[in-house]
């Protein structure tokens, strides 16, 4: 008996070291495996990667390190992997080689990128020294062969550069005009158009200019909000700088760095891409165990945000990486929070009014919206208070908003938007739920209960009774006071100020009414607690006493996901419908979640089911990725 175990561990023993061994020499076979962080692939080295989204799945085309580390660079293939989710990922059988490149004299496969266009897949390679070249295929997938059987551009046609290897790591930028844009080069940056055929260069080649341009190589080229971005390896050790224009052609304001120098490769090279709403940032490093500078580097992903006047915040390398994408949380790309959620009958789309996020101290000083038909697809619709230009009295510290439809009695509507700045409550109003609002001039409330020091008058809520029809405005922090406002939503009626403060309650309370009772939602603890969670109560009156059950958290961390600081919330009722959901925040992951009491600004929105029990008790939500 002893003896058969003996064997069989044997033989089990083989088999493992014979597949991590065909794993790690080919890829002669489809490979599914998981990211767990970064880097994202760890059972070989893959340098530039450049990243495709078609559809709901994001293509990611690399090059392969076979060398050993600090020795020798040797770069014979291409990979490719394909993911839906970013955790799980599919290699395919290699689906290009250097050797397919008959005109290529060097062996090494440099960086390269696959752009779809005309039913088929480009892929643009360079070599060491021999230049451009282009393959085709029908899928993403490939396999590829050359498409045109010699260089599309060689070092001759880099009219600036003397050194062998200039034309390398080309990119190619598809425009929404159709025409397509390659960009490459080492040391010197040249662009030109191509031909509709993909294969050929249409015109001259010209070069990127701009003052602070020190460009090394890695040029990348993308386009948000009609703004065009250029980035690129700068320096060596390379960090990755970027710069803006309004044309593709320039003139090019060089911004700054986006990517540090990594620390442990000499080399940097990236592709950025929007994927399922979220932008991502691609890149390589040494980050490896086995790894190093500059012969043995590795793909990894961050995320990557942009600020209101369209530059990009600068990408700090984890090794966390992304989180998965496998469901719709974030709702919306970038850091926001305390959001209030809006159904407005003019116009039949939902909206949402958030706090904009990730400003130090929470010092942002404007406000933005986000519509959408279907609670899925969002669309940023700007900025639609400015505390700095349409705000006398206030001009940062700009937080939790809350906003209410009004029908008046011509059919028309009017909107009311109740908002935080610099530590007091304003409102102003619109005819349209995207504005653009125009402030009462003065604070709205300014005014705490005796005896509070701690307290600040902030994260107003309103709303309107459908049994009284009338509409009271709630805010506190520390403490709840709650007002009845008048007719003109713009003043209230002091003599109906009174204090209903909760057990627990330290900020943020949502009202809603549902079959008879008033529930009443409040955070517990302070924004940047890890325990951050939201309680709630009950009440016959909208102005309580309100009534706690004995288990009355309905939204709390989840560590064995990564979810920590869930609340702030509002309040979503599906017309006609008893189905409800919850808008709430919680700190980004992963970038959030390690950044500690930090990530109390920065933070993301998700959007998850709430459901009731047969007594009315609000059931717990279990916040999803």
């Amino acid at each position: 008996m002893k003896a058969k175990m003996k064997l069989f561990s044997y033989i089990f023993l083989v088999i493992v070291i014979s597949v991590d061994n065909s794993i790690l020499a080919q890829s002669d076979s489809i490979f599914m495996f998981q990211s767990n962080g970064n880097p994202i692939v760890s059972h070989r080295f893959t340098p530039d990667p450049a990243a495709l989204v078609v559809g709901d799945t994001l293509w990611l085309f690399t090059g392969h390190d076979v060398g050993e580390k600090n020795k020798k660079m040797i770069l014979k293939d291409w990979r490719v992997f394909s993911t839906t989710d970013l955790k799980n990922w599919t290699e395919y059988p290699i689906p290009l080689k250097v050797s397919d490149f008959t005109w290529d004299e060097t062996g090494r496969a440099y960086a390269a990128q696959v752009i779809n266009r005309n039913g088929k897949y480009y892929w643009y390679i360079s070599t060491d020294g021999s230049g451009i070249g282009v393959a085709v295929s029908d899928r993403p997938e490939g396999p590829y062969k050359d498409a045109i059987g010699k260089p599309l551009l060689t070092k001759d046609d880099c009219f600036a550069s003397k050194h062998r290897w200039a034309c390398i790591d080309p990119s190619v930028f598809v425009d929404d005009n159709g025409v397509a844009w390659l960009f490459w080069g080492n040391g010197q940056c040249y662009y030109a158009k191509l031909k509709d055929n993909m294969i050929e260069i249409d015109g001259e080649i010209k070069q990127v200019l701009f003052d602070g341009f020190e460009f090394e190589e890695a040029s990348w080229v993308h386009k948000y909000n009609n703004k065009y971005y250029l980035s690129y390896a700068s320096g060596l050790p390379e960090k990755i700088a970027y710069a803006m224009a309004d044309n593709i052609e320039g003139p090019w304001e060089y911004k700054g760095i986006l990517n540090e120098i990594a620390g442990n490769s000499s080399t940097n090279h990236q592709s950025i891409v929007e994927f399922k709403g979220q932008w991502y940032f691609f890149y390589h490093n040494g980050s490896h165990q086995r790894g190093g500078s500059p012969h043995t580097r590795s793909v990894c992903v961050d995320s990557l945000h942009y600020n209101l006047d369209g530059t990009m915040k600068r990408v700090i390398m984890t090794t966390e990486g992304v989180a998965p994408v496998n469901g719709n949380n974030p709702v919306i790309n970038g850091y926001y929070a305390d959001p209030e959620i809006l159904y407005a009958h003019k116009t039949n789309k939902y909206y949402i009014y958030p706090t904009s996020d990730g400003h130090k101290n929470w010092d942002g000083d404007y406000f933005k919206v986000f519509s959408s038909e279907n609670l899925k697809d969002w669309k940023d619709e700007g900025v639609i208070l400015d505390l700095k230009k349409d705000v006398l009295w206030a001009q940062k510290k700009a937080w939790a908003p809350c906003i209410i439809e009004k029908k008046g009695e011509k059919e028309e509507y009017n909107y009311y938007y109740y908002y935080t700045g610099d530590g007091k409550i304003g409102v102003a109003t619109a005819k349209e739920p995207t504005g653009p609002f125009t402030d009462l001039g003065k604070p709205l409330i300014d005014w705490k209960p005796e005896g509070i020091n701690r307290g600040a008058e902030i994260d107003p809520d309103v709303f309107h009774d459908p049994i009284s029809g009338k509409k009271y405005l709630y805010w506190g922090n520390g403490y709840c006071a709650v007002v009845e406002l008048n007719e003109d939503m713009v003043s209230y009626k002091k003599e109906t100020l009174r204090v209903i403060t909760p057990p627990y309650f330290r900020e943020g309370l949502y009202v809603f009414y549902r079959n008879g009772l008033y529930y009443f939602l409040w955070s517990e603890n302070d924004t940047r607690s890890e325990d951050y969670q939201v309680r709630y109560g009950t009440s016959t009156s909208p102005i309580g006493p309100i009534n706690t059950p004995k288990h009355n958290i309905i939204l709390h961390k989840r560590p064995d996901k990564g979810i920590y600081a869930t609340g702030h919330n509002s309040v979503l009722q599906i017309q006609g419908k008893d189905e409800w959901y919850i808008v709430y925040h919680r700190f980004t992951r992963p970038e959030g979640v390690k950044m500690g009491r930090m990530a109390g600004y920065y933070r993301e929105i998700c959007i998850d089911k709430m459901e009731f029990d047969k007594d009315g008790r609000i059931l717990p939500v279990e916040p999803t990725l």
